[in-house]
């Protein structure tokens, strides 16, 4: 089987287990064949895999076949009030009328977000991916220093350092456009440990007592979705904290955007 073929086996595979079905995945070869192996090479390298989240909507009482972990009540609650909220196209915010997967080839990080160890924990296998990324804008003054751990680590880095500086370098680093990277969102998060179960060590992401910060916002600018703490619930666990926050416990976790 040609390497395409079976990148696209595998994904039919886990859709079959986690949605029920397979899914249409034109538009995620269409992408393998544009982007060429030896690029899919170099993206698994830095721990990155391609995959597709198809478009769904999703609400509390969707049924999936392995779906078996929602994220908790409070965050449909908010969700129904206009609380939650997203950029648009014209970068502005808007409370989010419905939930779900966006259609999307993505660029998914496979590393499992570590155990807290004081601030010193760090993402394994990260020095030439996020790892030196990071490092170079603390020691260039971009990203404040971080207190508790290696300059590298992702932990301290805030939602708006993410915005204003890290988002573009990671961009450039994986060849992509800025406008198409950004965070994972809560229901990305949420189901790529339970739909790519062999995504190793990601699948385990809930088990873990760290958090991460999302894409959506909560009320206005100034807070930022965060969760996933083993304590608090694991992938069910949904908060939010101020967009300027620089937590030990928090990290971030880009997703860049393929193909919609």
């Amino acid at each position: 089987m040609d390497w395409i073929g079976k990148i696209i086996a595998a994904e039919e595979k886990c859709h079959q287990a986690f949605f029920g079905q397979t899914q249409n995945l034109a538009l995620m070869r269409q992408v393998l064949e544009a982007t060429g192996q030896e690029r899919v090479k170099a993206w698994n390298a830095l721990g990155l895999e391609v995959h597709f989240l198809p478009k769904l909507v999703l609400t509390a009482k969707t049924s999936l076949k392995g779906w078996k972990k929602k994220p908790e009540f409070w965050f449909w609650e908010q969700i129904g009030a206009g609380n939650i909220k997203r950029r648009n196209a014209s970068g502005e915010l808007a409370s989010m009328t419905e939930v779900g997967l966006e259609g999307i080839v993505a660029l998914v990080d496979t590393r499992c977000k570590p155990s807290y160890d004081g601030g010193r924990q760090m993402f394994a296998n990260d020095a030439n991916f996020l790892g030196k990324l990071i490092a170079r804008l603390r020691a260039d003054g971009k990203l404040v220093k971080y207190e508790y751990g290696p300059q590298e680590s992702r932990f301290g880095v805030s939602p708006v350092e993410w915005d204003n500086h890290l988002r573009s370098v990671v961009a450039e680093l994986l060849g992509l456009p800025a406008q198409r990277m950004r965070l994972e969102t809560i229901i990305e998060a949420n189901i790529v440990p339970q739909a790519y179960p062999a995504m190793c060590p990601r699948a385990n992401d809930g088990q873990t007592d760290t958090w991460v910060w999302y894409e959506e916002f909560f009320g206005d600018a100034s807070n930022r979705l965060v969760g996933g703490d083993s304590n608090y619930g694991g992938l069910v666990r949904v908060s939010y904290n101020f967009a300027d926050g620089r937590w030990r416990r928090a990290a971030v976790r880009p997703l860049g955007v393929l193909a919609s």
